[in-house]
C-alpha cells in the first residue's frame, strides 16, 4: 500500500462511517444571531481592535468575530459552506461547544496518526498525510 492508496482509503472510511456536523452534534441553543455567509471557504484573519477577521480564501472580508471563539465557531460551522449560520448569543455557549468538536477532530486525527504508523513504521510523513485527509474531508483544525 502506497501513501496515496492509504490516504483515500483512509478519508473514505471516515466518511462512510459519516462525519459529525458541527455545531448541531456539539451543541443545543436557543437564543441566536443569524449570519450571512458566502457559500465559499472562510479562513480566520488578524486581530483587529480586540475582533478577529473572517476572510473568503481570496482575502475579502465576510464578518467580524468579538473573540477568537467566535470566529473559530463560525468557521468551524461552515464546513459545508452554508448561506447562512446560527450563532449562539452567549459565549457560554460557544466554548464548550467548540471544546468538544476539537476533542473529536483530535479523536480522528489520532486514529489516522495510529493507523499510519502501523501501515509505515518508521516513517516521518505522518502530518502531511493526516493534512491531505483531514482536506480530503473538508475538515479544519485551528
Amino acid at each position: 500500500m502506497t501513501e496515496r492508496d492509504f490516504i483515500s482509503s483512509c478519508a473514505e472510511s471516515i466518511k462512510s462511517e459519516g462525519i459529525k456536523a458541527f455545531p448541531e452534534d456539539f451543541i443545543q441553543f436557543k437564543e441566536f444571531d443569524e449570519s450571512n455567509l458566502p457559500g465559499k471557504a472562510l479562513v480566520i484573519g488578524q486581530e483587529f481592535f480586540g475582533s478577529f477577521e473572517i476572510l473568503s480564501i481570496d482575502g475579502s472580508l465576510i464578518l467580524q468575530a468579538s473573540n477568537y471563539a467566535r470566529a473559530k465557531f463560525i468557521i468551524y460551522s461552515n464546513r459545508q459552506k452554508p448561506a447562512s449560520i446560527k450563532i449562539p448569543k452567549s459565549d457560554n455557549d460557544i466554548k464548550p461547544s467548540i471544546n468538544k468538536y476539537e476533542e473529536y477532530l483530535d479523536s480522528i486525527i489520532k486514529r489516522i496518526d495510529i493507523d499510519y504508523k502501523k501501515k509505515f513504521p518508521g516513517s516521518k510523513n505522518s502530518s502531511e498525510v493526516i493534512n491531505n485527509i483531514l482536506r480530503m474531508l473538508n475538515l479544519i483544525r485551528y
